[in-house]
């Protein structure tokens, strides 16, 4: 789409306030997409969720840009919505992990961010899917389940990005293993397991590549596994995560997939875009460039 094209589009603006940098940029959001040509029809603030959701709703009925100010949480919800819609999602990354952000090459600089939904182009992503609703970034079993009950608004508020690895040092603590089978057409995997990740595109838990080639949009879910083992296991594990070979040790279980269920004994909580989500078992599976999205035009995905 070009610049002029989306210069004379009217768009929609709706931020997340609870977000961590909410409230900070939703005057300064449209003081600045205004001033970049972007006529703004509607610029609201939201500290509930269903109301942000409900006009969401509204919107995706419509063909105006609908600029997402939040999370993942946040970006995750309205996902749901826009699927297989007309309509695109501009992103304003104002979480403290911002996944989805970076998967797309969107900065968290709010300038920057600003010129991409000016000067980018709509590109078409993937979504995963766990039992019927969408995800943009990751679902996560055994670990991240247990890091995610400890977040809390205040304490995000309060650490800002630092606030993970304060919950990591909790969650390793508290963590046990599981049993987990995994069902895809690659064939079936038992093991005892700490964690569990399906990945949807390139990055996880902040930076972290999920493998080396996942992209947001190659029709493919990247799934790996960690078992439960010795602290020089989940040493090495550590040490690989920033490189994305993670996958390549003995006591990893990788496979790249289109669909597949996920079971676990005892039974263990779901972490969905970095929400709690549901409980196990858990069935999957991907839509190939489901979501039109706000990119650079740079962007390859």
């Amino acid at each position: 789409m070009p610049k002029s094209d989306i210069a004379q589009r009217e768009a929609v603006l709706l931020v997340n306030t609870r977000s961590l940098k909410g409230t900070e940029w939703l005057e300064q959001a449209k003081s600045k997409l205004e001033e970049k040509g972007i006529g703004l029809a509607i610029s609201e603030g939201f500290s509930k969720a269903p109301e942000l959701i409900r006009r969401a709703k509204e919107e995706a009925k419509g063909d105006r840009l609908l600029i997402v100010g939040g999370g993942d949480g946040t970006m995750n919800a309205v996902a749901n919505i826009l699927a297989h819609t007309d309509v695109a999602m501009g992103v304003l990354p104002l979480g403290t992990g911002n996944a989805f952000a970076r998967d797309l090459g969107i900065p968290t600089d709010l300038d920057e961010a600003v010129e991409i939904l000016v000067s980018g182009r709509v590109s078409e992503v993937d979504l995963g899917v766990c039992d019927g609703k969408y995800f943009l970034n990751v679902a996560t079993i055994g670990l991240s389940a247990t890091v995610a009950k400890t977040l809390t608004v205040p304490l995000k508020r309060r650490f800002g990005r630092f606030v993970y690895a304060i919950a990591l040092v909790k969650a390793i603590r508290q963590m046990k293993p599981f049993t987990t089978v995994i069902e895809s057409e690659n064939g079936t995997t038992k093991m005892e397991a700490l964690q569990l990740v399906i990945g949807n595109g390139r990055y996880h838990a902040g930076p972290l590549p999920i493998s080396p080639t996942a992209a947001i949009t190659d029709g493919l879910l990247h799934l790996y596994a960690v078992e439960a083992g010795s602290r020089a296991q989940l040493i090495q594990y550590a040490l690989l995560l920033p490189t994305g070979f993670q996958g390549a040790l003995k006591s990893v279980h990788s496979e790249d997939t289109a669909a597949g269920k996920i079971t676990t004994t005892p039974i263990q909580s779901v972490v969905v875009d970095g929400e709690l989500a549901q409980k196990t078992p858990l069935n999957y599976s991907i839509e190939p460039l489901a979501l039109k999205v706000m990119t650079p035009k740079s962007f390859k995905g």
